[in-house]
């Protein structure tokens, strides 16, 4: 299935495939990947690098926000057939290759049960199994960072750790093109109950909610006014601003 392909700023390319986004950012000829889509998204990928007017050689580097494997996807293929590097947050390097405690797929799935009888959530499930969520191929090699220098990768994004919804994630802010390419630290579409507008993803898919709501304060500090989620539409309008709203709609939620 083709994905559908959106520049959303200045060299930046949303790549909506199913229910999940991965980004392209060009930077003088040439291409960072960020995230990889699901276990089967290498042909969407290979494509969508040439309808951006790119090259398979012209792709430097793939970056992960995070491990799940809708987000970690075809990383291994991008890899081994593309030859370039996966770049991840240290603390993330062990669940994409696979090691770490809770880093297949099935640890989900108790806290996903009891959201099964919304036909949205088990929709969800569905989509996912068939995408290869289940069936993961996790990363041989990463390149492992810290901190929050700009990686010397296409477009320099700076990445910002963002644990929570995994104890390595991050997100990738590139403050000169004004967007902050989120992964899962916010969404903009609920995946379970598709309900619409900025959001922290559903507790039961995260790690640890409580560092997760905390993180909002470190997406607040970005400058730029482009969200670019992991799932869902992008958001326009002053990160804080994004972030804010997401804050309410939390409380509302739990209230």
């Amino acid at each position: 299935m083709a994905v559908e392909i959106q520049q959303v700023a200045d060299g930046v390319y949303r790549c909506a495939d199913g229910l999940v986004n991965w980004y392209l950012i060009a930077d003088d000829g040439e291409v960072t990947l960020v995230d990889a889509g699901w276990p089967r998204s290498w042909p969407q990928i290979e494509a969508a690098v040439g309808r951006v007017g790119r090259a398979l050689p012209d792709l430097r580097a793939v970056l992960l926000t995070h491990g799940h494997p809708d987000h970690l996807g075809a990383a291994e293929r991008v890899r081994t057939e593309a030859a370039v590097p996966v770049y991840a947050h240290r603390d993330e390097v062990a669940r994409a290759r696979g090691e770490a405690s809770g880093a297949s797929p099935f640890a989900l799935v108790p806290g996903l049960l009891p959201h099964l009888w919304r036909p949205s959530a088990f929709a969800f499930v569905v989509h996912a199994t068939m995408h290869g969520f289940m069936t993961p191929r996790w990363v041989g090699e990463i390149t492992a960072f810290d901190g929050m220098s700009p990686l010397d990768v296409p477009g320099t994004p700076e990445p910002v750790r963002t644990a929570g919804h995994t104890a390595g994630h991050v997100v990738y802010h590139l403050p000169d093109r004004g967007v902050v390419l989120a992964g899962d630290a916010l969404a903009t579409v609920d995946v379970l109950t598709r309900e619409r507008g900025p959001r922290l993803m559903p507790d039961a898919l995260n790690a640890d909610p409580v560092n997760a709501r905390n993180s909002l304060a470190l997406l607040a500090e970005l400058s730029g006014d482009v969200l670019l989620p992991g799932h869902g539409d992008p958001w326009r309008g002053p990160i804080a601003e994004t972030v804010e709203r997401a804050r309410r709609v939390d409380l509302a939620s739990n209230s």
